[in-house]
This record gives structure tokens, sequence and C-alpha cells, in this order.
């Protein structure tokens, strides 16, 4: 067997088993980033977030050492093109959860400071509207592992117009979009 493919079972292995619960009231499940070939300027992550609390909580804010720039990014359809906005939080509700994906929430990671290879492990710190800093580690996982992640998209392009270069410029933020 050789280390590439090791690589590639190991990481499936830790995006498939990964969960972690601290003493954050928020569970953190599936973490994984799109593996991405040398020279992208960009790449997404993804994860599922629980609330195991009374009260909604809300994501606001993402940070990687791995990108100059880190957003929460939403995906929506409109009309027959897929349109995607940063926004400026996701809602978590009590006693529920929400799954950020391809084709939905997202982290979008811009001006990447390094090789997104599969295999890695990705830092962040998810922040959230009280202040909370909560730690997460995603494996780095190549298109065949991602399919899992991604819905059947009925659309045809992605819309990246307003992108322009490393940055993406959005303009303001949009108001929070509550996904439940």
């Amino acid at each position: 067997m050789s280390l590439r493919v090791l690589r590639q079972m190991l990481a499936v292995c830790a995006a498939l088993t990964s969960t972690l619960v601290l003493a954050s009231d928020i569970e953190i499940s599936q973490p994984a980033v799109r593996a991405m070939p040398p020279g992208a300027p960009a790449s997404g992550a993804y994860v599922t977030l629980t609330n195991h609390s009374d009260q909604v909580r809300h994501l606001v804010s993402v940070e990687s050492d791995a990108a100059k720039t880190v957003e929460i990014h939403l995906s929506e359809m409109q009309g027959d093109t897929m349109k995607m906005s940063q926004v400026a939080s996701v809602t978590v509700p009590a006693h529920g959860q929400v799954a950020l994906r391809p084709g939905s929430y997202h982290i979008m990671m811009m001006g990447l400071t390094q090789p997104i290879k599969v295999g890695d492990q990705i830092d962040f710190t998810l922040v959230m509207q009280d202040g909370e800093r909560i730690a997460m580690q995603a494996p780095v996982l190549g298109p065949e592992d991602m399919a899992r992640y991604t819905p059947a998209m009925k659309h045809k392009m992605m819309d990246h117009s307003q992108h322009q270069g490393e940055t993406m410029d959005h303009g303001a933020h949009q108001a929070d979009h509550a996904h439940h």
C-alpha cells in the first residue's frame, strides 16, 4: 500500500469518526476541507454544528492561519444560477444543528497561505456571537471523499462574477441568514 493511499484512508477515517465534544454546548462533527491543486487561491471547509443547549447560538466568524481571509458564505439558487455571498452569521438552533456543506452555508478560505493537500489537517477557530472560541481541526479530503458532502446540485453554473482575484470582495456584509 502506498503512502498516498494510506494517508487518504487515514483522512477519510478521521473525517468519518471525528466528533469533538468540548466544554461548549456546541458539538463539532464531520469537519473537512476540500483539497486544492497547487497555486489555487481558495478552498472551502465544511462541518456540522450541533447545539445541545436551550439557547439559540450564532457562529459569527471563523479564523485559520491557512488563509489570508476566512469568511462564512451561503450558496443559494437564484434562477438557474448558484450565487455565493458572505453572511454575517449562521444560526445554530437550540437543540438543533446546522450543516455547513457545499451548496449551502460553508467556510470560504481565500488567499491560501499554504498548499491544501489530501491528508493534511487544517486548524480553525470558530467564533460564536457570545465570544466563545471553539477549536476545530479538519482533515483535507480529495474529490472522491468530498462527494458525500456535496448535494446533487441542479444548477447550470456557479456564478463567481462578483469575485475578483483572491479576496473575492463581497462588498457590504449581508444580513444574517438563519438556516434551520
